[in-house]
């Protein structure tokens, strides 16, 4: 639930809506690298994995961070190798981590929201 200041142009959002945004950012960036496979990722995908890194970082999500950090390095590692890697460097088990994590964050902000709607407390 955004809330537009008049005439500021500012908007506001609430901590859920902003974690969601970010989760669905970074679901369209997997859905990405999921298309163009590992082999041939694009510069534009690697510098947004990057920068979604830094990102989760700013937010103090670490564990997501370092599992974007670990995809991307993994990426850019391959695209200096000659033979192709299969399963064996752990790119796969990295990005099947990766969006169960993204799951389950936004499982946790749809109940959190829920929570807050309903007033419920959790104890």
């Amino acid at each position: 639930m955004g809330m537009e200041i008049e005439g500021a142009g500012i908007n506001i959002v609430s901590k859920e809506d902003a974690l969601h945004q970010l989760l669905s950012d970074l679901l369209n960036l997997m859905e990405d690298l999921y298309q163009s496979g590992f082999d041939t990722v694009h510069d534009s995908t690697l510098k947004a994995l990057d920068a979604m890194a830094e990102t989760t970082a700013a937010y103090g999500m670490a564990f997501l961070s370092e599992l974007l950090v670990q995809l991307a390095d993994g990426l850019k590692m391959r695209r200096h190798q000659i033979q192709a890697q299969g399963t064996q460097d752990g790119l796969a088990g990295i990005y099947t981590r990766l969006s169960q994590y993204i799951e389950l964050c936004m499982d946790k902000i749809e109940l959190d929201k829920g929570i807050g709607y309903y007033g419920c407390s959790v104890e």
